[in-house]
């Protein structure tokens, strides 16, 4: 279980190169992309979506979001902020923080996730919670601005045109 966070953890918040997004961008493409993943399962188990439809979704990379998230977070926080939420989220605690919420996406939308939450500690908490009073923490934790209207927009906009890829996907395999 413990690789498999590792290897979960490396996966989202690899280190950050020339041209890749940002680990704030990077948590937040992969909440969306998990969220179209489980549903398009769901969707699949009642039959109301074609399993080669659903093999696409399942085999998209959180990278195909990466521009519209990183625009997002430009958007939506101030270099400052920018920075300090990057410093918190590359940090033990920050990253532990930021995998028990992406795992608790599965438990809210009625799945079961593919590991064990990370445990937090109570030093951990006293970072969390130091990240929660800072500007960037209230901004991101309190007003939630990664989920405004203007930013569910974008995401929704790039999700639509990642099924419709995979629909007609779908039916080019079908023929």
């Amino acid at each position: 279980m413990k690789l498999r966070s590792l290897v979960l953890i490396a996966g989202l918040l690899s280190s950050v190169t020339a041209g890749a997004a940002s680990t704030t961008a990077q948590i937040t493409a992969r909440s969306a992309l998990i969220g179209l993943q489980i549903a398009a399962k769901q969707r699949q188990d009642k039959g109301l979506l074609p399993a080669a439809q659903n093999d696409c979704i399942q085999a998209l990379q959180p990278d195909e979001l990466y521009e519209t998230t990183e625009r997002v977070v430009a958007e939506s926080l101030s270099a400052d902020e920018r920075a300090a939420a990057e410093q918190f989220f590359n940090s033990l605690p920050g990253r532990r923080y930021a995998l028990h919420g992406l795992l608790s996406i599965y438990t809210t939308l009625g799945e079961k996730p593919p590991e064990p939450l990370p445990l937090i500690t109570a030093e951990d908490g006293k970072v969390i919670e130091a990240f929660a009073a800072s500007p960037a923490g209230r901004a991101l934790l309190k007003r939630q601005v990664l989920q405004a209207p203007a930013a569910r927009l974008a995401y929704d906009e790039r999700i639509q045109a990642l099924v419709t890829r995979c629909k007609a996907a779908a039916t080019d395999r079908a023929d």
